[in-house]
């Protein structure tokens, strides 16, 4: 849990520097940061649809062997996956709405040019994710928007690029299933929940599969941020700026220099 905490603090830390250094300044840099977090969570969405349809496939097939209905089957235990998914939390469509309006109709081609190293790494881990494995990604892509600063950062992305850029956030806003503590506690208490019919051994296994694997997602999700590569429009300004008073500083410095030796 150390691991898990200090990475996150890290990320907080990161996200927190990301505004103050212009990403809700520029369209192309929240794009870019948007698009990161979509292509990640469009692949674990697939991954969790993906282990859902394998598990009913499964299901079939064993009881079409055994003659009986799935319904008959009162020992099954259903993937964690399917715990988190009865939320009814799904993001995948709200970035690509955000991010069609951010940057046209080819936001796709664009995103795929941006798409950085880390967010790669990221998607090729989740492509074969495990239950668990996807339990902490959801934890760790899902959560912060339910439960961290989601409805905090959608006035000021609206603020910033108007109401029709912040599709991501919708359903993490308002008075619905509480309100925004209603839907933490919900969320909190799903994964407090989460390991609940297991055995013993496979709590422990499952558990420790989840913490490790959150601290691995959530170092990744650090990465993901420090490797975008835009910079807002007004970067320039600040570089021809830079340069300008460099110069006048080196320039006073040498006329000094150069008026003490002559005395």
């Amino acid at each position: 849990m150390d691991a898990i905490r200090k990475s996150h603090t890290l990320g907080q830390s990161l996200r927190n520097a990301s505004i103050a250094a212009g990403l809700l300044t520029d369209k192309n840099c929240y794009a870019e940061m948007l698009g990161q977090f979509y292509v990640v969570t469009a692949a674990l969405e697939q991954r969790m649809d993906e282990l859902l349809e394998l598990e009913q496939q499964q299901q079939q097939q064993h009881h079409q062997h055994e003659n009986k209905s799935i319904d008959d089957d009162t020992n099954a235990q259903p993937l964690l996956v399917n715990k988190i998914k009865a939320l009814g939390y799904s993001f995948q469509s709200g970035y690509e709405n955000d991010l069609q309006r951010l940057l046209g109709s080819n936001y796709k081609e664009t995103i795929n040019s941006w798409t950085t190293s880390p967010a790669q790494s990221y998607i090729r881990k989740l492509k074969s994710a495990t239950d668990a494995e996807c339990a902490a990604a959801a934890f760790i892509l899902h959560g912060p928007l339910i439960i961290g600063g989601g409805a905090a950062l959608k006035p000021r992305v609206e603020k910033a690029f108007g109401k029709n850029v912040a599709h991501v956030f919708q359903s993490v806003v308002g008075a619905g299933r509480g309100g925004r503590s209603g839907r933490r506690r919900e969320f909190i208490d799903c994964y407090d929940q989460l390991l609940e019919g297991c055995s013993d051994y496979e709590n422990e296994s499952l558990f420790d599969e989840i913490v490790h694997t959150v601290s691995d997602f959530m170092e990744l999700n650090n990465e993901m941020m420090m490797a975008v590569r835009q910079s807002p429009w007004w970067h320039k300004y600040v570089k021809v700026s830079v340069v300008v008073v460099i110069s006048y500083l080196l320039q006073r410095h040498f006329s000094t220099k150069q008026s003490v030796q002559t005395k």
